[in-house]
Parts: structure tokens; C-alpha cells; sequence
């Protein structure tokens, strides 16, 4: 059976770009309650049609925000060594909070405890992601020898949970650069995932 071809013009990724930079704008300066797809798409300069034919509404869009943060800073980690790679995925999740996105993802993240479709996109979005980024540290870990054998499901799961609370703890309640707490949560973390 074949797919049938799309109607219309191709999708410039131009414009995917234009606004998803308009919603983590929009997001930042005025929350969820101003989250509109029109005041999205006049932000990035684009038609509502056009922003329609990548996401249906606006908890799509918001899904799409979370995977172009989440996935932008947090893939590929690999500095060679268990404590590098920990490390490097701590300051990654501070740069998402402590940049420009960091308010847009508060924001969704607030506004997913009222709203169930949200909540489960933000749990595909970011926290599978982050899990996802967990295993594959700790599968390079073994591979190096660093450790003898994964961690099971239930582990990584709480490390997860742990990772993205302390990130959003910290974006409320810390200065940001507030350095010896950063270290203190590598050394807790590295200490779970070796006794484990």
C-alpha cells in the first residue's frame, strides 16, 4: 500500500525554526495563559494555517518546545568517563534552566498538572528523554568497565525524577551559579549509580 503524497507545498524548516523560537518567546514573557497558536504565529511572522500543518494545537506545539529543549542539550553525552559524563549532563540541564528556555519550560511544566494532555507530552518529551540519557550514560559506563552492570528500571527511573526535580528545585530556590551545590549533586548522583 503506498502513502499518499502530501497536498500543497513542502514544509520549509525555516518556518518550523521561526516558530518555535516565537513559542518559547511567547512562553517566556507571558506563561501558558498567553500561549496562543495566533500569538505564536504572529511572533515568528507566519500564518496560523502554517503553524497548523505542524501541530494541531497547542499542546502539540508545547510538545514540540519541550523536544527541541530537551533534545538539543541533553543527547549525546560521552566525555569518556562516568564522572565527565555526569558531570556534563548536570551543567546541561542548568544551561536549558538558566538560558532563554528555562522560563518556557517552567512554564509548561506548571501548567501540566492541570492538564493531562500536556502532562503526558511533557513525560514523552523530557522526562523519557532524560531517562533515555541516563541508560545510555550508565550502558557506557559498563562498556568502559567503570561499572560492573546497569542499573535496573526502577533505579533509573528515581534518578530521572531526581535529575529534572533538583533542576526545577534549583531554578526556584538557588542563585543561579550557586557552584557547591552543583558538586554536591554529581557527587550524590555518582554515589547512587556505583551502589547500585
Amino acid at each position: 500500500m503506498t502513502e499518499k503524497a502530501e497536498i500543497g507545498r513542502p514544509k520549509d524548516p525555516r518556518v518550523d525554526e521561526a516558530l518555535i523560537t516565537a513559542a518559547i518567546e511567547v512562553l517566556t514573557e507571558s506563561g501558558w495563559a498567553a500561549f496562543t497558536t495566533t500569538a505564536v504565529a504572529k511572533r515568528a511572522g507566519a500564518s496560523t494555517a502554517s503553524l497548523y500543518r505542524r501541530w494541531p494545537s497547542k499542546q502539540a506545539l508545547a510538545g514540540a518546545v519541550a523536544r527541541h529543549i530537551t533534545h538539543a542539550e541533553l543527547r549525546g553525552v560521552d566525555t569518556g568517563s562516568l564522572k565527565g559524563d555526569v558531570r556534563e549532563l548536570l551543567a546541561r540541564k542548568r544551561k536549558i534552566l538558566e538560558a532563554a528556555t528555562g522560563p518556557a519550560l517552567l512554564s509548561l511544566m506548571g501548567q501540566a498538572a492541570h492538564d493531562p494532555a500536556l502532562r503526558q507530552i511533557l513525560r514523552d518529551d523530557v522526562y523519557l528523554a532524560v531517562r533515555e540519557e541516563l541508560e545510555s550514560l550508565v550502558a557506557q559506563a559498563v562498556e568502559r568497565g567503570e561499572l560492573a552492570r546497569r542499573i535496573d528500571g526502577a533505579q533509573v527511573e528515581v534518578l530521572a525524577l531526581v535529575l529534572i526535580g533538583t533542576a526545577l528545585a534549583r531554578s526556584v530556590f538557588v542563585e543561579s551559579g550557586a557552584g557547591h551545590t552543583a558538586e554536591a549533586e554529581l557527587r550524590m548522583l555518582l554515589a547512587v549509580i556505583a551502589g547500585a
